[in-house]
């Protein structure tokens, strides 16, 4: 098997599912059973060996690349050298966003909703900073 097949997810177990929310392309090399939904079981996507990982380190899972997966490894790092991915820097994603005017009556209305939910659902006031809000807000008012 290619270094380049199991880059793109062709190893002996490509039905294995890839870590979420995963910005690093080491990941392409690596994944976790489709019934680990705590995803806490790193496994090689080539030889499914089980890679001991810290809170999603990926020092152990490049060491591995490096030690059984030379071919594996030179394509990552050529990858990793070129930029040969695509990787949205989170700051881009939230510039690329329209705010409405803060005098607007629309800008009045989304915040008075939020302070609503917030005050009337007791729910803690940093939810607003969390991805899962900021996601449903941008598909509820795409600008």
């Amino acid at each position: 098997m290619s270094a380049e097949d199991i880059a793109a997810g062709g190893g002996a177990e490509s039905h294995l599912v890839p870590k979420h929310k995963s910005s690093s392309i080491i990941w392409r090399y690596f994944g976790f059973k489709q019934a680990d939904v705590n995803q806490s079981e790193v496994l090689c996507r080539s030889c499914l060996t089980t890679i001991a990982t810290k809170h999603g380190s990926t020092t152990n899972m490049f060491h591995h690349l490096k030690q059984h997966h030379r071919a594996a490894r030179r394509v990552y790092g050529n990858e990793r050298n070129t930029g040969n991915f695509s990787v949205i820097p989170k700051e881009a994603q939230t510039n690329s966003v329209t705010p409405y005017e803060s005098t607007s009556t629309r800008h009045k209305d989304i915040t008075d909703a939020i302070t609503y939910h917030i005050a009337k659902d007791m729910v803690p006031v940093y939810t607003v900073s969390k991805e899962g809000f900021k996601k449903m807000v941008q598909m509820l008012d795409k600008r």
